[in-house]
């Protein structure tokens, strides 16, 4: 709960991280304060803020919260019987793979349960990973914190899609003309140069998106009503190709494969509600 209130700054978040009441949230630390005499956290703004004896004995309370967790024994685990919201962040491509199948498998197995879908945030996650009010965060690899872990879930490649009746529909598509279209990039984060940015400028090339926005379900829309191109994974096209008339061609670029990982806090790794719902986001994207 310390910790909690600490990673979220307020009494609410923390209750909701911690998939308990307010109120309890709210016993517990003055409980604490009683214990410690000092009020540990005090009102600043919206928030709470720690006063200088939380700050001290902050990491004394992570490192028993670490010994605690790696203790065996723990009580067997049923899905059926929890209640709680399963938070995952993610870009909008995998919700919209992993949503279809991960909605009927959690009525069925944790029907006291639901599913929240956050967008990524810039730090990946990082910090709401930590505190728990995210349980997973589902990406690209990236240059991960110490504090963080990661399990591969599946490679793709890069192809080029664009709307069927385009200029370039039955040509060849080569370098030239690659770089002399107009892009379009998804970019959740709000970046305009991405990877295959990267490897352009590598080899001496420049391509000109213009025009980026942060979700996935846009592309079909943006593409169906311009001459836009736009360089995607494989897998997320194929996706929309199903229900709009878009064609894909190659790539003429050499780029390696991407990977997307699941990363979850170590604090959690051995926790069963956690491992649980790796393997069900696991099962079903590694396929």
């Amino acid at each position: 709960m310390f910790h909690a209130i600490l990673s979220n700054g307020s009494i609410t978040s923390a209750a909701q991280a911690l998939g308990i009441t307010q109120s309890s949230v709210s016993k517990q630390l003055k409980n604490l304060r009683q214990y410690f005499g000092d009020e540990l956290f005090v009102r600043s703004g919206r928030g709470m803020a720690a006063t200088s004896k939380a700050l001290s004995i902050a990491p004394q309370i992570s490192n028993l919260i670490t010994s605690f967790e790696s203790l065996n024994g723990e009580i067997k685990f049923d899905p059926g019987e929890i209640q709680r919201d399963f938070v995952i962040s993610t870009s909008d491509e995998i919700q919209h793979i992993l949503l279809p199948q991960i909605l009927p498998q959690i009525a069925a197995e944790s029907p006291k349960s639901r599913i929240i879908f956050k967008t990524l945030e810039r730090d990946y996650a990082a910090k709401q990973l930590e505190s728990g009010s995210v349980d997973l965060a589902i990406t690209l690899n990236w240059h991960v914190p110490e504090h963080l872990k990661q399990k591969r879930l599946f490679s793709d490649e890069f192809v080029v899609m664009f709307r069927a009746d385009h200029p370039l529909q039955g040509k060849k598509l080569s370098l030239k003309r690659y770089l002399s279209a107009s892009h379009m990039m998804v970019s959740p984060l709000g970046n305009v140069f991405g990877p295959i940015d990267e490897i352009l400028t590598s080899y001496g090339h420049k391509r000109f998106v213009s025009l980026a926005v942060p979700y996935f379900m846009q592309v079909s829309d943006a593409l169906m009503c311009s001459d836009l191109i736009v360089t995607l994974q494989r897998r997320a096209c194929m996706e929309l190709m199903r229900n709009h008339p878009l064609a894909i061609a190659e790539l003429p670029l050499d780029v390696p494969p991407i990977s997307y990982y699941l990363f979850w806090h170590k604090r959690y790794d051995k926790d069963s509600t956690n491992r649980w719902l790796r393997q069900v986001c696991y099962n079903i994207l590694n396929t």
